[in-house]
């Protein structure tokens, strides 16, 4: 069943504040490895995702003119997703509400070159919550403000979307293959057009997150895809799964970000056409 208590915005504009990229036209935008997009509507804005740090976010803020965060969701708990958290905390003036999985604090490592590197959240929960941070943790999808929900725990309905195996999270001082059950996306939908899906990183496979959104939602059309797919390292087979998923559900807008990797962009590009537009820090987008 659809959610009862979504509201259709009458429109949305989604600011990208951290990107791997920088949009060529812009000026005094910066851009690291990590993700952020400011997501606004005639109903409220939310930030989803902080970036890696908390300079490139709040200098981006600022020259893209927008005003104190008072609603942050968070897609999972690495830091290039929640390194400048702290920094948007401390800017708002008033408490700011953060909506995560509650897995998203665990310690989290993955390995590079054969060796185990953390690449957890770089705070303490204490630490956010003395700053302001007040935090509404939940596994379950949870609706923010009656226009915006997040997904909670993705579950997953194809074969070809695993998580990679570098990835760990500390569980009871053991580490364990990371299985990326607070992985979420946020979706909301757009009168007249249909539902807007942003990912994080959708380390639980993008087509996976569609699929979830739409029963979860109770609806079947996407208008628009947006975020990080996680297709940097991916087989050929995947990434033409992929593809096939994609087309199946015919978004008009997909917006590849951060993690999605060179290959799978142009692929996209390819297939998609005018449907694709590069995700870099700077762009604004009106949907």
């Amino acid at each position: 069943m659809r959610h009862a208590s979504l509201q259709e915005v009458n429109y949305a504009k989604l600011y990208i504040l951290s990107d791997n990229s920088v949009l060529a036209s812009s000026r005094n935008i910066l851009g690291e490895h990590g993700f952020s997009i400011l997501i606004t509507s005639d109903r409220g804005e939310i930030l989803f995702d902080t970036g890696q740090t908390g300079r490139v976010v709040v200098n981006n803020l600022e020259v893209m003119r927008r005003g104190d965060i008072r609603t942050v969701v968070l897609s999972h708990g690495h830091y290039d997703h929640t390194g400048g958290l702290l920094s948007v905390v401390r800017r708002t003036a008033n408490r700011c509400e953060i909506y995560a999985h509650p897995m998203v604090f665990y310690r989290r490592f993955k390995r590079v070159r054969g060796e185990i590197k953390e690449i957890g959240m770089p705070f303490p929960r204490s630490e956010l919550e003395d700053a302001g941070a007040v935090f509404r943790v939940s596994n379950e999808a949870q609706v923010i403000n009656q226009w915006l929900i997040t997904t909670g725990t993705i579950e997953r309905s194809n074969d070809f979307e695993k998580p990679e195996s570098e990835f760990y999270i500390e569980v009871d001082g053991r580490l364990e293959a990371d299985p990326f059950l607070d992985d979420q996306a946020v979706a909301f939908d757009v009168k007249g057009k249909g539902t807007v899906v942003v990912t994080g990183c959708a380390h639980s496979g993008v087509v996976n997150t569609l699929e979830y959104v739409k029963k979860v939602l109770g609806r079947d059309e996407i208008y628009a895809v947006i975020g990080g797919f996680h297709l940097n390292d991916a087989s050929k087979e995947k990434l033409e799964k992929t593809v096939d998923a994609l087309r199946a559900a015919n978004p008009k807008v997909i917006v590849p970000c951060h993690c999605t990797g060179r290959d799978a962009v142009y692929l996209l590009k390819e297939r998609f056409g005018g449907a694709v537009m590069y995700g870099d820090a700077g762009l604004a987008l009106e949907l």
